[in-house]
């Protein structure tokens, strides 16, 4: 699941939906706005858009005059952190069996003075946290330490999504993530629940989940071991060239 916006969000993730469904890896290029528009049953209007956003995405590349033409590495790519998707899912989508643990589950309330702190909640915060641990194949792969802030009073599920949770928990529909990565030691604890060795570097991600009125809906902490092929963390960045700088 990825958690959208607004219901004009959704309907545009739709067309996207759509025109990713038309090509496979080989495709030359993509076909015209006018045929995209016949084949998604979108208008004109929403295809343009729709390809605006897959060009931010890295998706397509659009040069004036000619066709679209498809990323055609894409498929190799593997998970990307630009985009949020429940860790079972990409592993699944990846060709591998999921198995999620949840290892502590609870209301707690957030005091002031806590070394182990990484979210900026006002002290005093009632949160439901969580702790999970994803294998792939067997193998562990993520450790995530969740914090959801409780505004309603309800039992929740610890193995849903965190930004279900979110949802459930405090009525915020996450639009988008605050993403901050550090290379760290593995501290003795997490190490043991990735039966890993204490110390040894790992990439740790620390993110703020929160919806269209800036309000939060999570804080998540998160490290990752061993990632095997097609799993590995990738961002897809646009090149721009300057165009305007003319040589000496």
């Amino acid at each position: 699941m990825t958690p959208r916006g607004a219901t004009g969000a959704t309907d545009q993730d739709a067309v996207i939906d759509r025109i990713l469904a038309l090509w496979s890896g080989d495709l030359e290029t993509l076909p015209s706005e006018p045929r995209l528009a016949e084949l998604t049953g979108a208008s004109r209007a929403s295809v343009r858009e729709a390809l605006v956003r897959l060009e931010e995405r890295g998706y397509v590349h659009r040069t004036q005059g000619t066709r679209t033409t498809p990323n055609r590495r894409l498929p190799d790519v593997g998970r990307r952190i630009d985009e949020q998707f429940d860790h079972s899912l990409s592993i699944r989508g990846a060709g591998y069996e999921p198995q999620l643990e949840v290892v502590a589950s609870g209301v707690r309330v957030l005091q002031g003075g806590d070394p182990a702190r990484f979210d900026d909640l006002p002290d005093g915060t009632r949160v439901f946290r969580t702790v999970k641990v994803w294998r792939v194949d067997g193998v562990p792969y993520a450790l995530a330490e969740d914090l959801v802030p409780l505004v309603r009073e309800l039992d929740l599920d610890p193995e849903r999504p965190v930004f279900d949770l979110a949802e459930a928990a405090n009525g915020i529909r996450v639009a988008w993530e605050t993403l901050w990565v550090d290379a760290v030691s593995l501290d003795a604890e997490r190490a043991g629940l990735l039966d890993a060795v204490p110390g040894i570097p790992v990439v740790e991600m620390t993110y703020c989940g929160y919806g269209t009125g800036d309000a939060v809906g999570y804080w998540s902490r998160e490290v990752q071991v061993s990632a095997p092929a097609g799993l590995r963390n990738a961002l897809i960045r646009r090149v721009r060239h300057d165009r305007g700088v003319s040589g000496a």
